[in-house]
C-alpha cells in the first residue's frame, strides 16, 4: 500500500465518518425539534385544562354566590340611569328659573360675609 492509496482510504473514511456524523446530527435535530413541538402542545394542553378547570370553578361561585346580586345591581344601575337622564331634562326645561334662585341664594349668602355701612343722612 503506498502513500497514495492509504491517503484514499484515510479520505474516504473521513467522508464518510462526516456524512455519518451529518446525518447522526440532523437526526438528532429533528427528534429534538419534534420532542419540542409535542413538549409545547403538552404544555399547551395542560394550560387549557387548567383554565376550563378555573372557569367552571369561578362559575359555580358566581351561580351559587354573586348571581342575585349581580342582577339587582344591574337592575340598579339602569334605573339610577333612568333617573338621571329625567333630572337633567328637569333641570334643562327649567334652567332659567334654577340660574335665578341661584343667583338670589348667592347674593343672600354674600351679604352674610359683607359689611354694610349706615346710610349717613
Amino acid at each position: 500500500m503506498n502513500i497514495i492509496q492509504a491517503t484514499t482510504a484515510v479520505t474516504e473514511m473521513a467522508e464518510t465518518a462526516a456524512t455519518v456524523g451529518a446525518r447522526a446530527y440532523v437526526i438528532g435535530s429533528e427528534v429534538f425539534t419534534v420532542s419540542a413541538i409535542l413538549w409545547c402542545l403538552n404544555m399547551m394542553g395542560n394550560m387549557v385544562e387548567k383554565v376550563y378547570q378555573a372557569g367552571t370553578v369561578s362559575g359555580e361561585f358566581y351561580k351559587t354566590y354573586l348571581h342575585s346580586y349581580t342582577l339587582k345591581g344591574i337592575a340598579l344601575v339602569i334605573l339610577l340611569g333612568q333617573l338621571f337622564y329625567e333630572g337633567c331634562q328637569v333641570v334643562y326645561n327649567n334652567r332659567e328659573e334654577i340660574r335665578e334662585n341661584t343667583i338670589s341664594f348667592w347674593h343672600s349668602v354674600e351679604g352674610l360675609f359683607t359689611y354694610s355701612s349706615p346710610v349717613v343722612a
